[in-house]
């Protein structure tokens, strides 16, 4: 082991949020940032599928934080076995694991019945299955003082019309980190879901097949783990670090799920290449 501190691991590091997580966790072992409540930790493993990006962020990140250990994991989290695979070799590294976020999860625009059944069950896969495994694998090796992040959505707080999908996968993900939260506080584990709004991250690119190349109105993917971490640090459950993704969220529930979907489908329509609406 690292001495008595555990390892970081963060799925989705490649880029994004997941990256702005991995650099937040390695400036704060370097003592450039301090997060109160978040465990000091003795390595850095990112997890996600494009060993480009990865290695090159792991390079930035030994830069940035000497003596840091950090290892670039490339795997496809949906793959059978993946997960597993990264918790056996944790156990075999002498490791346990003091931070966990669990950011990997993508979305896709458009109806329903046009996004195809492969992606939209892909979504579930990620977002819902990997993201349970991967809570499930890695208890084991979680303990007393250990912080873990889920990445949801504001979408998980109301249905939302042409984004369905999506919206459902990142409820199951609020719903499960929550009673994680309840369950967890007995060991001694925090556990946090982040719901941001609008991020400035690859997001819209993927979930639009290219037909929408930035977020709208993103905000800082770096401020957004940043204060999330402090969040999390606090034992909060549920970080929503911008006023007004917190006023969204109350708005939402507020008007109800019926009217929020209809009212996503008819107001918020996301581009799609499959709509050919690019811009």
């Amino acid at each position: 082991m690292n001495g008595k501190h555990g390892i970081a691991l963060v799925t989705g590091a490649s880029s994004g949020i997941g990256a702005a997580f991995a650099r937040a966790l390695a400036a704060s072992r370097a003592g450039t940032e301090r997060y109160r409540g978040i465990p000091e930790i003795g390595g850095l493993w990112l997890v996600a599928r494009r060993a480009d990006r990865l290695e090159a962020l792991a390079d930035e990140l030994r830069d940035a934080a000497p003596g840091l250990a950090v290892k670039a994991v490339v795997a496809d989290l949906v793959a059978p076995g993946a997960v597993a695979a990264i918790a056996d070799a944790i156990r075999a590294a002498g490791e346990t694991v003091s931070v966990l976020v669990n950011n990997a999860g993508y979305g896709t625009y458009g109806d329903f019945d046009d996004a195809g059944v492969e992606r939209q069950l892909g979504q579930v896969d990620l977002n819902c299955r990997a993201l349970t495994e991967s809570c499930a694998r890695f208890s084991p090796l979680l303990g007393d003082g250990s912080v873990v992040v889920n990445v949801a959505s504001l979408a998980a707080f109301a249905p939302l019309g042409g984004f369905a999908v999506y919206a459902a996968s990142k409820a199951y993900a609020l719903s499960l980190s929550v009673g994680l939260a309840a369950e967890w506080k007995a060991r001694g584990i925090s556990v946090c879901a982040l719901c941001p709004g609008p991020v400035a991250t690859e997001f819209s690119l993927v979930a639009s097949a290219g037909a929408r190349t930035e977020v709208r109105h993103g905000w800082s993917a770096d401020r957004t783990a940043a204060l999330c971490l402090r969040d999390a640090g606090r034992g909060k459950w549920i970080s929503m670090p911008r006023p007004l993704w917190r006023f969204r969220r109350f708005a939402g529930w507020l008007f109800g799920p019926e009217l929020s979907a209809a009212f996503a489908y008819r107001f918020m329509k996301r581009p799609s290449a499959k709509s050919g609406d690019a811009d």
